[in-house]
């Protein structure tokens, strides 16, 4: 667990010496695997009988093996002897490579495999029996008839094709480890192109680019004889040069740029690179959307599908809709909230009842999520409206990014939300159809443009679309700027809202955060530590050596002292949060984490030696869709009818959650977007502290106070800073120096000068 845990003895230490071995020598053996024990980090222990029928152990690292171990498998671990002085001689591996099984090893393979179901022990001594060595012939030769009349047809088709997918594994295996090929890289190969692998990279050994870096696959290619010039290398720093711009959120690249990337990609090479750019463009591999900008095949799809599939929506008409229940809708919502909806929310409520796809933007608490209520309810009135037999297949969803996101949302609206890689796993691998009606897409300026395409595909076009977001936050993690380019394109549908409602306009947030958002410097009030919880924005002063101490003292004066054994919930109903820039350093979200874990967790209940506590802040960084099973009025796990399998609400990455008491698996967590389950030592590695997080995971979600140590870095810009200070709906406060502050909103933001070339198809 990142930042929370101290490994300490026991198993996972084992990929290391530990005190009392010591190295004899470097072995090799063939292990016809009997058992497998894997740490919570990974790594494997194998152990099973060599070619002299020796029971042997062996620590297999997961990055020194393609893929997991499995019982009843046949490996070659190669690595150096060393004395454990509590198990003995093991084998520390260098290479644990899975092998066609031979002799009787066979047996033991049928019977244990996963891969050959319904294949015991007595119906594989049967088959060794009745063929003995020959048997491996007869499963290579295809021959089922001779097996099936042993085993049965459908067992004999499945140990057919079971050895043959083993056999082109152990193969390309084989080969991609005689060229200095990763372990892991090679199983990777393996499940993507499978036997075909081996023929595509020695057509193009640059095709290995995918999995592994550069650096590594160029020097493997120059190694075994590819010239500098050659033109499989051209164009492949083409597209490595495109992608290193991809990972920083580019879309697309000025060719001026691409050409500068090159000569260090390309040395010793010194060439023209404008004839790198010739032989790219040429074989297709890369292409140019514009005069000087270059893009790879992939993004210039995903453009073009985003940009043709909003286009089909701007462009269809759909039916009109009765004004008068919209009217009522709004009414009833007015009523609910106790104050009326402002001209341009009224007009955002109409607009989203009459386009395929539009756009609602404005500032951190300018009443967005308000008017999506509204709009559901609109939009619930004119379905009910229609006939019955129209109802089937119309779905009103409304979807966020992050579990907080989807927990305010949901909170606000009065109607379930869900976060978008719930939506996509529903669609991708639950076979949920959605055949018509609205999907709302909150905290839109947080999609990326894989994001968005990999939805939009999935929908069909009767489906409207409706963005909600705030294009002065943050732009989103993932490449592209999609929000911002719909914004900025005439022909979408589009209003924009500026009243601020979310926080009290006493606290001055509202002013200050507007300040922020349109680089204007602003003037703060001092932080008062003897009034940690006034309301307001503040500035507490402090050189940068001293932001880390004054960030705690901070969360010190808003919390009080650290809560006695089994109290809490107080503490946490406080919701003060830090948010930071960084990972790392003094005032980054690691040392902070840690900090205020030790001290205010110091009088709880340890959970094992994981380094936590009952009440500790925890945050999910992984989406998991086994947690939480869903459960019926009775309190049974509900199951899925066609599989069988659980129906689970799933951990969603983002979320942030409460260690509530000790369970026998470990721990009970519950989220804040209502998920619970219980977690276990080996989902350690899926969470961090949550005490502070950073900027990113915070975006969509509102905190009632929130502290934000500034520290230079090259992250930090006004958008950075307008989103931080804006999840606060009480309380502010900047942790640095008053300059450093105001010279960073003043500054243009160097997180939106992103280059795309997405286009929509509007007429």
């Amino acid at each position: 667990m990142a930042g929370a845990v101290k490994r300490r003895g026991g198993f996972e230490n084992q990929t290391a010496p530990v005190l009392g071995e010591r190295s004899e020598r470097s072995s090799s053996w063939e292990l016809a695997v009997t058992s497998v024990h894997t740490s919570r980090f990974g790594d494997h222990v194998i152990i099973g009988r060599d070619e002299n029928g020796q029971l042997r152990r062996a620590l297999v690292p997961a990055k020194r093996t393609p893929r997991d171990p499995a019982i009843g498998e046949t490996r070659r671990v190669t690595g150096e002897m060393r004395l454990h002085p509590e198990f003995g001689p093991q084998l520390h591996a260098v290479v644990a490579l899975p092998l066609v099984t031979s002799g009787q090893a066979i047996i033991r393979h049928l019977a244990t495999d996963k891969r050959f179901p319904g294949i015991g022990w007595a119906t594989a001594n049967r088959l060794w029996d009745a063929f003995g060595d020959s048997l491996y012939d007869r499963i290579r030769d295809r021959e089922l008839r001779p097996l099936a009349d042993l085993v049965g047809a459908e067992r004999a088709v499945a140990i057919v094709d079971g050895f043959g997918m083993l056999s082109d594994e152990a193969e390309i295996f084989r080969w991609l480890d005689r060229y200095g090929v990763a372990p892991r890289v090679a199983g990777a190969a393996a499940r993507v192109w499978g036997i075909g692998a081996i023929e595509r990279i020695k057509a193009d050994p640059y095709t290995m680019t995918l999995l592994e870096t550069w650096r590594d696959v160029d020097a493997r290619a120059l190694r075994l004889g590819v010239a500098v010039d050659d033109h499989r290398r051209l164009a492949a720093a083409i597209e490595e040069a495109l992608a290193i711009n991809f990972r920083a959120g580019h879309m697309a690249s000025p060719a001026a740029v691409v050409k500068q990337l090159l000569r260090r990609l390309l040395m010793p090479w010194s060439g023209n690179p404008a004839e790198a750019l010739d032989v790219a463009l040429s074989s297709g591999r890369v292409v140019s959307p514009a005069p000087e900008i270059l893009q790879s095949r992939a993004c210039r799809f995903m453009e073009d599908e985003i940009g043709r599939l909003i286009g089909e929506r701007v462009r269809r008409q759909r039916p009109a809709s009765d004004g008068k229940l919209v009217i009522d809708a709004i009414t009833n919502v007015e009523t609910e909230i106790g104050y009326r909806l402002t001209e341009a929310q009224r007009e955002a409520v109409f607009m989203a009842t009459a386009c395929g796809v539009c756009i609602i933007s404005g500032g951190a608490g300018t009443g967005k999520t308000t008017v999506v209520r509204a709009i559901l309810t609109a939009l619930e009135a004119l379905r009910d409206d229609l006939p019955v037999a129209h109802h089937g297949g119309i779905e009103h969803l409304q979807v966020a990014l992050a579990g907080r996101a989807v927990r305010r949302i949901s909170e606000a609206t009065d109607r379930p939300a869900c976060t978008l890689s719930r939506l996509v796993h529903d669609i991708e691998n639950a076979g949920r159809k959605i055949r018509g009606g609205t999907i709302i897409f909150d905290e839109a300026s947080m999609l990326d443009t894989p994001s968005i395409y990999r939805v939009l595909v999935q929908l069909p076009p009767e489906v409207n679309l409706i963005f909600i977001g705030d294009p002065g936050q943050l732009p989103p993690i993932g490449p592209g700027l999609p929000f911002h380019t719909m914004i900025r394109t005439q022909g979408i549908p589009a209003v924009t809202l500026e009243i601020v409602h979310r926080q009290n306009d006493a606290t001055g947030i509202p002013a200050i955060a507007s300040a922020v958002r349109h680089g204007k410097p602003v003037n703060l009030r001092r932080f008062d530590p003897n009034a940690g919880l006034s309301r307001g924005i503040y500035l507490f002063p402090s050189s940068k050596e001293e932001i880390a101490t004054k960030a705690l003292a901070a969360f010190r004066a808003m919390c009080g002292p650290p809560p006695a054994n089994g109290k809490t919930s107080a503490l946490h109903e406080l919701d003060v949060q830090m948010l930071t820039q960084v990972k790392n350093g003094p005032a980054g979200s690691k040392e902070l984490n840690r900090a205020i874990e030790a001290e205010y967790m110091a009088c709880q209940p340890k959970i094992e030696d994981w380094g936590l506590s009952v009440g500790s802040r925890i945050m999910w960084l992984r989406n998991d869709y086994s947690k939480a099973p869903q459960l019926d009025a009775a309190g049974n796990p509900q199951t899925d009818k066609a599989t069988g399998e659980p129906i689970c609400s799933g951990f969603m990455n983002g979320s942030l959650g409460v260690l509530k008491k000790l369970h026998p698996k470990g721990a009970w967590v519950r989220f804040d977007d209502g998920a619970e389950d219980a977690i276990t030592a080996a989902d350690l590695e899926k969470l961090s502290l949550g005490w502070a997080i950073s900027v990113h995971k915070a975006q969509g979600s509102a905190f009632r106070r929130v502290i934000i140590p500034v520290i230079r870095s090259r992250l930090l810009d006004r958008t950075m800073l307008y989103t931080a200070i804006t999840r606060a709906i009480e309380t502010v406060v900047l942790v640095g120096e008053i300059d450093h502050i105001n010279e960073i909103i003043t500054s243009a933001p160097r997180s939106l000068s992103r280059v795309t070339a997405l286009r929509f198809e509007l007429e």
